[in-house]
Order: structure tokens, then sequence, then C-alpha cells
């Protein structure tokens, strides 16, 4: 065969590039070492979880960790959820990257559960698997965001069941599903900050959209298991009923997927993250799991809790709550320690990294605290009062009835025997963005809510936690609810949200059981969701009280709506109060 002079320098071209890259082939250690495997974990009912795997052989001789990430979400990941940026971070540091799907989507079989029982059992079954590999040292930590936040929570919850799980960090996770869906028996719907960021779509999204997926390549006869599973009803219409009911009880579906409770139980480390702005996981989720759970005492023999907690708290919406500077180096140090033993101090550090916020905006610096809420926060009351009937605000007329009248909040009750009754009229229609506008009724959209403000203060004044509306009230239909706004008002009269807050009346008594009222008086306590925020001195305290808030949540029944401002005979001796959980414990203000 001749070869033509052109063909021969190519030709050695060729074979100069192929030896120079055989030359360089041990230099690539890292990219021959590593490796993506797809396992198949069997779990209750017989159903498979679908778990892929990559990591480093590098280090399999000196066992690794395993960082997992348990998740419904993994066809939005195809075709290789593992390789992300968790294991872009640490799997070069020595620790294995794991990324299982949830029961019964994409590559799993079974059923969607709704953060029921056998989704908690199979996640135990997952890091158990996991813990036991050849290559693995026994030490499993949970890592995610939203969903995958939950499920890490959800395992945890199980305690001495899961001796393996030595570490969790949920990011913006659901700590109870009840409140995820309901505030106090309110169902929550959209919000005006990021009306996509919001939690209506669950379960139907899941139970006609994520739970129907399946895996991009099939996987021999359990694909054929999951094709039927797909195809059943899986408690749709269970859960249906439950996630979008006019009445929810608080009954043994929301029982059974509540981690809460069982938060004492935890033994694995904590390091909860969450953003101030979540009105989607709503931020009381993050702040309540961490006040839950109990910290072990290493002075006993006996393990009495989890081995250490931190919160993490940012001012970001969902999956916002690892914003700020100092999350990465806490992470990348909370795994060292749980997983692999550095004795770097994180454990014996302020339990509390929290971000807040004024009117003017995010507060740029982390506040270091030892706990949450902020140490010194204790609460300080202020009485709802018509502000004709108060000394501290005098001068004060009564407008022409219903219109433009603008109620005290003040550091004493009304214990007078005139008329302490403030009375409006709730359409379902009403908005905090509308009544924030117009907190008087001015402009004729109707007088759908009350507006409440106190003297300007003194000083700066912080709140750490959540406020809470003590209300003695007085409905003309069953059904109704309450939504109190807590106000930020500078001294031009513009005001902002604080905190808001949303009650069913029905289940003013706990939510076990629905008790309607309508024409006659009672106690309704209605928590608000919290927040860090410091007042300015010279502002206002505002809180507007109406019974919708159309934009945050579906309405309840419409109707007349009374609420005690004072001494209402054979009812209450003081009237209604704000309660808010002032850092220092004292409200000071400037004199009228």
């Amino acid at each position: 065969m001749i070869i033509s002079r052109g063909s021969a320098a190519r030709l050695l071209s060729l074979l100069i590039a192929a030896f120079c890259l055989v030359a360089l082939l041990p230099a690539l250690p890292a990219a021959a070492a590593e490796s993506y495997e797809v396992h198949h974990v069997r779990t209750v009912d017989g159903a498979v979880i679908r778990v892929e795997i990559r990591r480093d052989k590098r280090f399999d001789a000196a066992n690794q960790p395993v960082i997992l990430t348990y998740s419904p979400y993994n066809s939005l990941s195809e075709p290789r959820p593992a390789d992300d940026s968790v294991a872009d971070r640490y799997v070069p540091r020595g620790y294995a990257r794991a990324v299982a799907d949830v029961l019964g989507t994409r590559g799993s079989t079974g059923c969607w559960d709704y953060g029921g029982r056998k989704e908690q059992q199979s996640g135990v079954d997952v890091v158990k698997y996991l813990a036991r590999q050849p290559w693995s040292n026994g030490k499993v930590a949970m890592i995610g965001g939203s969903y995958n936040g939950t499920t890490a929570t959800m395992v945890a919850a199980r305690g001495t069941d899961v001796p393996q799980l030595k570490a969790i960090i949920p990011i913006a996770g659901i700590s109870r599903w009840y409140g995820y869906a309901y505030g106090n028996g309110a169902r929550y719907f959209l919000n005006s900050q990021v009306p996509t960021d919001e939690g209506f779509d669950t379960p139907l999204a899941f139970d006609v959209g994520f739970a129907k997926t399946v895996a991009a390549d099939p996987m021999g006869q359990d694909f054929a298991d999951t094709m039927r599973a797909r195809a059943a009803e899986c408690g749709a219409v269970e859960h249906t009923g439950e996630g979008y009911s006019r009445n929810p009880d608080y009954d043994s579906f929301w029982l059974q997927r509540d981690y809460r409770k069982d938060a004492r139980e935890i033994r694995a480390a904590v390091l909860i993250a969450h953003g101030w702005q979540d009105y989607n996981v709503k931020q009381e989720e993050g702040t309540t799991l961490y006040e839950a759970i109990r910290e072990d005492n290493p002075a006993t023999a006996t393990v009495e809790g989890a081995a250490f907690k931190r919160l993490y708290l940012a001012q970001g919406s969902h999956s916002g709550g690892t914003r700020g500077e100092q999350w990465q180096p806490l992470l990348d140090r909370f795994l060292a320690k749980t997983l692999k033993g550095v004795n770097n101090g994180v454990d014996r550090e302020d339990e509390v990294l929290t971000q807040g916020r004024t009117f003017a905006g995010p507060q740029t610096e982390f506040k270091s605290e030892r706990r949450y809420p902020a140490p010194g926060t204790t609460a300080a009351n202020l009485w709802l009062r018509r502000s004709f009937d108060t000394d501290e605000i005098p001068g004060v007329t009564l407008p022409p009835p219903g219109t433009s009248e603008s109620g005290a909040l003040s550091r004493k009750p009304n214990t007078t025997t005139k008329e302490n009754i403030f009375t409006y009229v709730d359409t379902g229609a009403a908005t905090e963005e509308v009544s924030t506008r117009d907190p008087l009724n001015e402009f004729g959209h109707g007088y759908y809510s009350l507006y409440y403000k106190s003297l300007p203060l003194a000083r700066n004044t912080r709140i750490s936690g959540a406020a809470v509306l003590d209300a003695f009230v007085r409905n003309s239909t069953p059904g109704q609810h309450l939504t109190p706004v807590l106000l930020d008002v500078a001294p031009d009269g513009t005001a902002k949200t604080v905190e808001r807050g949303f009650l069913h009346l029905s289940y003013r008594n706990g939510l076990a059981k629905s008790r309607p009222s309508s024409d006659k008086w009672v106690n309704a306590k209605t928590r608000l969701l919290p927040q860090d925020y410091t007042f300015a001195k010279g502002h206002r305290i505002g809180l507007l009280v109406q019974s919708s808030n159309t934009v945050w949540a579906v309405p309840g029944a419409v109707g007349t709506m009374n609420i005690a401002n004072g001494r209402v005979p054979e009812v209450t001796a003081v009237g209604s109060k704000l309660s808010l959980p002032v850092v220092g414990g004292k409200l000071s203000f400037t004199q009228p």
C-alpha cells in the first residue's frame, strides 16, 4: 500500500498525539478513580428505592461517609442527579454523594405517601443500606432544600431506629405537614412577594406530577413494577381531601406526618437553615423544629437527644435560607465534625446565626446568639383600645361611623364601663396590601379591617420570634377567620408588614376538632409567623385586624366581627392585647 507524503504526515501527527495522550493518563487519576453507580434498595411493601452514588474510589480504603439527598424531584436532574454541586464540592474531599428517589417517584416503585410513615421508613432503609456498603465508614448525613430537607427531618425523627444517621441539614424543610398547608386551620394560598413561591399545588402537583414520573433508563422487572404503581390511585383522593379541606381537623393523617412531635427522639446532629421571608415552607417550620429538639447531655452516660444543634436564619425566601458568606464554611465544618470526627469546635459555638431586618430591608451583618429566640426576649403587651378613649393620645375625636377611625396600642387596658367594642365587616376580599396602603378605609374599599398604632418608639426596638394577638371576638358567621398583620409605621405614615398571622376561628381552642362559633364572645389567640425585626426610633408599631388576607390564604366565611377593646361585661375585664417578643422585654415610647 502506497501512502502519500501528506497522508504520512497526518498519520505521524496522529501517532504522536496518541502517544502524548497515553503519556498523560497517569496524570488524570481523579477521573479514572470516580465511579457512578445505580443501586436498588428493597423497602416497605416490597417496593424498591433507586439510589445513585458518585464517589472517588481512592478514598475507599479509608472508608467514606455518605452525604444523602432523598428527593422526589430527581426527574428534573436527569440523567444523573448525583452529579450535582454537592458532589462537586465534597466527593474530592472524601465524601460519597448519594441521591435517592422518594418512594413512588421516578425510579422508585411503590406509591408516593405525602410524607407518611411508608415514606419515612423507606428513607430509614436507604440510610441503613448506604451505611453498610464496604467502602462506607457507616456514617450518613442527609441534606436538601424544601421537600429534600423534609425527608432529612422525617428520617431523623426515627431516632434510635437509625443510629447510622449522624447529621441532618434540612434547608427550608417541613417539620409538620399540617403547618405547610394550613395556618391554624386557614388554607395558605399564593403570596404577593414571590407569587410562584407558594405551596398550594401540594399535594396536587405530586399526585398528578412527580408521583407519575419514571426514570429515563428502564430497569428490568422493577420498571414494570414502577409503571403499575404509576397507574394506581395511590391515595390521591385522601391526599386531596386532607390537603384542601375547609375544616381541616388535626386527625391521624396529619399526626402521622408530624415529625416535630418526635423531635425529642432525634439523635443526629442538626443544622437547620431557613429563610425569614420563606412563605412557601413557612419560617416557623424551621424555628419550631429547632426549639423542639432536645440536645444530648455529654455529662451523662445515656444519650438523651441530638449530638448538638445549630440554626441559620437568613433574609431569604424559599430555599434562600443559605445566603451569606458564613453558610458554606459552617456547612463544611459541620460535615467534617459529624461524619469524620474532626475536632473543629463547631459543636461548642453559639447555636444561632440570624440576619435581622429593618424598615429599610435586610441587615448586612448576621448576629451570633446562644439560642433562639434571642436571649433576653420576653413578652411585652400592648392593649387594643379605641383611640378616643385613651389618655395616652389626647385630643382625638370620634370620626363618622364606619370610616377613618384609628385605634390605639396602649400600655394599659381600658377598664372603664363605656362602650369598648370595635367592629368591621368582612366580605372575604380584604388583603393586607390594600389595608396597609389605606389603613383608615378612606378610599372606598369598604370597612374591612381595623387599624391600631402605638406612640412613636423612644429607641430602636428588636423583636425575636412570634407576636400573638390575644383577642376577645364575636363573629356573626361560623367559619370566619382572623388574619392580623403586624406593621412598622414610619413617621410619614408609610407602613410595611413585619409579621402576619392566620386563624380559622373554629380552631381557636386547638386543631384537633372544629368548634364553630357565632354570635357569642370567644377568646381567640393568633400566633403570627415569626421574624427577627428591629423597629427604628421614632417609628410606631402598627396592627391590622381583619378576617381575610386573600393574597395569602383562602378566605373563610364572610360576616361581621366585633373586637373587645377593653372591658366587656361578663366577657373580659381588660379586653384584647398584642404580645410582642421584645429583646430586653420593654417598650419605651415618646410622650404625645
